[in-house]
Protein backbone atom coordinates (compact mmCIF):
# COMPACT_ATOMS: atom_id res chain seq x y z
CA UNK A 1 0.00 0.00 0.00
CA UNK A 2 2.64 2.54 1.00
CA UNK A 3 4.42 2.16 -2.39
CA UNK A 4 1.29 2.41 -4.62
CA UNK A 5 1.06 5.94 -2.81
CA UNK A 6 4.56 7.10 -3.27
CA UNK A 7 4.48 6.15 -7.15
CA UNK A 8 1.43 7.95 -7.47
CA UNK A 9 3.16 11.19 -5.26
CA UNK A 10 5.76 10.91 -7.64
CA UNK A 11 3.36 10.47 -11.05
CA UNK A 12 1.58 13.69 -9.81
CA UNK A 13 5.20 15.68 -9.32
CA UNK A 14 6.20 14.72 -12.73
CA UNK A 15 2.99 15.41 -14.33
CA UNK A 16 3.59 19.58 -12.54
CA UNK A 17 7.22 19.10 -13.71
CA UNK A 18 6.48 18.76 -17.47
CA UNK A 19 3.50 21.42 -17.16
CA UNK A 20 6.27 23.61 -15.76
CA UNK A 21 8.76 22.77 -18.31
CA UNK A 22 6.21 23.16 -21.33
CA UNK A 23 5.04 26.91 -20.05
CA UNK A 24 8.65 27.97 -19.58
CA UNK A 25 9.88 26.65 -22.42
CA UNK A 26 7.47 28.79 -24.35
CA UNK A 27 8.51 31.97 -22.71
CA UNK A 28 12.14 31.35 -23.38
CA UNK A 29 11.41 30.60 -26.92
CA UNK A 30 9.03 33.67 -26.75
CA UNK A 31 11.66 35.95 -25.97
CA UNK A 32 14.65 34.44 -28.10
CA UNK A 33 12.12 35.07 -30.86
CA UNK A 34 11.75 38.84 -29.68
CA UNK A 35 15.19 38.96 -28.89
CA UNK A 36 16.05 37.96 -32.85
CA UNK A 37 13.41 40.11 -34.06
CA UNK A 38 14.71 42.98 -32.19
CA UNK A 39 17.78 45.13 -33.37
CA UNK A 40 18.13 46.21 -29.66
CA UNK A 41 16.79 44.60 -26.78
CA UNK A 42 15.75 46.61 -23.46
CA UNK A 43 17.73 45.58 -20.80
CA UNK A 44 14.76 44.37 -18.39
CA UNK A 45 13.84 41.97 -21.02
CA UNK A 46 17.21 40.87 -21.60
CA UNK A 47 16.98 40.31 -17.72
CA UNK A 48 13.49 38.73 -17.90
CA UNK A 49 14.86 36.34 -20.96
CA UNK A 50 17.92 34.79 -18.46
CA UNK A 51 15.74 34.44 -15.67
CA UNK A 52 13.07 32.24 -17.49
CA UNK A 53 16.39 30.32 -19.63
CA UNK A 54 18.04 29.63 -15.67
CA UNK A 55 14.63 28.40 -14.89
CA UNK A 56 14.16 26.15 -17.82
CA UNK A 57 17.64 24.78 -17.04
CA UNK A 58 16.81 24.07 -14.03
CA UNK A 59 13.67 22.38 -14.45
CA UNK A 60 15.49 20.21 -17.13
CA UNK A 61 18.26 19.08 -14.94
CA UNK A 62 15.96 18.22 -12.45
CA UNK A 63 13.89 16.24 -15.08
CA UNK A 64 16.20 14.16 -16.41
CA UNK A 65 17.58 13.51 -12.47
CA UNK A 66 14.48 12.26 -11.91
CA UNK A 67 14.08 10.06 -14.97
CA UNK A 68 11.05 11.73 -16.24
CA UNK A 69 9.68 12.15 -19.93
CA UNK A 70 7.69 14.01 -22.26
CA UNK A 71 6.23 11.10 -23.89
Amino acid sequence: MGLTKKRKLRRKADEELIASLQVIKENVDRHEKYGNNSLNMQEDVMGEAKIERAKYMFLLREARYRGTTLY
